[in-house]
């Protein structure tokens, strides 16, 4: 890690995303299929996904291992935080949702 890096890691704050470039070898027809599989997404949002979904993987790992540091450690924490924060949401709405009595539906007479 250079130098420069590390300031900014101390620092903790969050950089702009970066464009990143690098080659990938596989035979033609899977590349034909993954970019299939793409759809209309870009490659560079199927491939952002890839290793966006990898790193919260390793981290995962870092953390239930024990091997996380500080900053990772705050990092989990406040993300905890927020899925809890959208997952009490989530149960007020639909604790609402089931004590109302469902709409009447046209056409259907009870």
């Amino acid at each position: 890690m250079s130098k420069r890096a590390r300031q900014r890691a101390r620092a903790g704050g969050d950089e702009p995303a970066r464009d990143h470039m690098a080659r990938v070898r596989v035979s033609d027809d899977v590349w034909a299929d993954f970019r299939a599989a793409a759809g209309s997404r870009s490659m560079a949002a199927v491939l952002a996904e890839l290793v966006e979904g990898e790193v919260r993987r390793y981290r995962r790992e870092r953390l239930t291992a024990g091997h996380a540091d500080d900053r990772e450690l705050l990092a989990a924490l406040a993300q905890a935080r927020e899925l809890r924060a959208d997952l009490e949401a989530i149960v007020g709405r639909l604790e609402r949702r089931l004590d109302r009595p469902p709409p009447a539906l046209p056409g259907v007479y009870r």
